[in-house]
């Protein structure tokens, strides 16, 4: 269920086939979403995958409802190692599923135990960080998975990831305290790497709302 690295490696190839023949990438790249009037900032290191952005993925295997929609997908790769990132958005099409992502922390700790475990035993590195990004609820989790007897093979590494998603909107308010989320939508960034090293640059990532002004997706204290 709502797996999003399962493209990793066609991701991190395209990106690889294109990088080939490209020039320096700029230092910074702009994706903007106009459906949710948000604006992405990312490494320009990761060269953008062409997605449908209208094709979302099942909520469960066999399962007709689609819940989860693609928006950007980028990877990788460098001398220090191959990078891949996902930027998904979670609405009302699925309500139950909605309300779990709404609880940024019990939902990035496990779908990303889950979502990793394509690559091997997967273990968190560290517990769910709760934070606002311009007054938003947010959290993230970061894990790591080993291969194992069964996913090892020649050259198969270790594979780092964090996950963090928040709301789309301001939460409402009543009598001046605050309420709980209205219906909207939770967008969520999957980001891995096969070098430890190189999970810095997800404190990279930025995101705007509105004409508003930029602001880190993951917070640097977030990632120790």
């Amino acid at each position: 269920m709502l797996s999003w690295f399962a493209g990793l490696g066609s991701i991190l190839l395209a990106a690889s086939c294109i990088a080939q023949t490209s020039t320096t990438p700029p230092a910074l790249r702009i994706f903007h979403d106009p459906s949710l009037d948000v604006t992405i900032g990312y490494p320009g290191e990761f060269t953008p995958v062409l997605t449908d952005p209208t094709k979302a993925q099942p909520a469960n295997k066999g399962g007709a409802t689609q819940c989860v929609r693609s928006i950007l997908t980028a990877g990788s790769d460098t001398t220090l190692g191959s990078s891949a990132f996902v930027v998904s958005v979670i609405d009302d099409a699925c309500p139950t599923v909605l309300k779990q992502a709404e609880q940024q922390g019990s939902f990035t700790r496990d779908q990303i135990l889950r979502q990793l475990k394509v690559y091997g035993m997967a273990s968190l590195t560290q517990e769910p960080f709760r934070y606002a990004i311009d007054g938003r609820p947010a959290a993230v989790t970061l894990a790591t998975a080993q291969p194992d007897d069964t996913s090892a093979a020649p050259g198969r590494k270790s594979t780092y990831a964090a996950k963090a998603c928040f709301l789309s909107n301001l939460p409402a308010k009543a009598s001046g305290k605050q309420a709980a989320a209205p219906a909207g939508e939770v967008i969520c960034l999957d980001y891995t790497t096969q070098n430890r090293e190189l999970m810095t640059r997800v404190l990279s990532f930025t995101i705007k709302f509105g004409d508003g002004d930029m602001h880190p997706v993951v917070p640097g204290n977030a990632v120790r």
